[in-house]
């Protein structure tokens, strides 16, 4: 995953309007409204560069990093390492990695799943945390429904300038495959006229309920729940962040 490798620098810039604590205490309620017990061990997935893990590590829970990026990794150990927390963090892909023991629970956000480009990978994925958690774990994720952006399917292009960084970003999305596009150009400012550039392309594909439910046939995943974003509701047509609560059968 080459594309990963500049933007471990300017992951924590870009997504700096994200309240992870708020995402927790979100997830901590679906944790207690299913009962979940015990309540542990967690594996954080795509876990970036750490702000989505620090949290558990900090209310107590034994949680496990996964990604696929090493670049991205080197800054959550760091993290984690300055602020005192006891946090595992390993490299891997969440459709083909192994789990060192069983957790209770695995998350997945930030868009997560929807990196993953074909049904095929998703199942994938499903197997492979279904795998890493004990009987009656619980997997949480959400899925970002790209279509329903407010994007063209004729890239558009937008900048950002500041003291520390230039950007200029390209974004398009293809309705009919339901894969939303940037390609991303940054220029990093060390001073006195030194610049690093960073180019980096991501892909998001949308994948309907209808889809999901087609690929947790069979599994041995129980679809507890299916939510709008940060409540208790059912999705609506033009919702475009929903959370799904999967358990693996006991």
């Amino acid at each position: 995953m080459e594309n990963y490798k500049g933007l471990a620098h300017i992951y924590d810039y870009l997504l700096s309007g994200l309240d992870y604590e708020e995402w927790a205490d979100y997830l901590e309620k679906i944790f207690a409204h299913f009962a979940i017990h015990p309540l542990q061990k967690i594996m954080d997935l795509a876990c970036g560069t750490g702000n989505s893990t620090l949290p558990w590590s900090k209310r107590g829970y034994h949680v496990y990093g996964l990604d696929i990026a090493p670049q991205m990794l080197k800054v959550a150990k760091e993290k984690a390492e300055a602020s005192g927390v006891d946090v595992v963090f390993q490299e891997g892909d969440m459709r083909s990695f192994k789990a060192p023991y069983h957790f209770d629970a695995a998350i997945l956000y930030q868009d997560g799943l929807n990196y993953l480009l074909t049904p095929e990978d998703v199942s994938k994925a499903f197997s492979a945390i279904y795998n890493a958690l004990r009987p009656g774990g619980f997997f949480i994720f959400n899925l970002n429904h790209v279509e329903k952006l407010s994007a063209s399917p004729v890239a558009e292009v937008n900048w950002l300038e500041d003291e520390e960084l230039t950007m200029v970003w390209e974004s398009c999305i293809e309705p009919q495959n339901k894969i939303w596009k940037i390609n991303l150009v940054a220029f990093l400012h060390h001073g006195e006229g030194l610049h690093q550039k960073i180019k980096e392309e991501h892909w998001e594909r949308s994948y309907s309920h209808e889809e999901i439910l087609e690929l947790l046939k069979d599994t041995g995943w129980i679809l507890k729940a299916c939510y709008r974003g940060f409540t208790f509701q059912e999705p609506r047509q033009e919702d475009r962040n929903v959370f799904y609560v999967l358990q693996r059968e006991e």
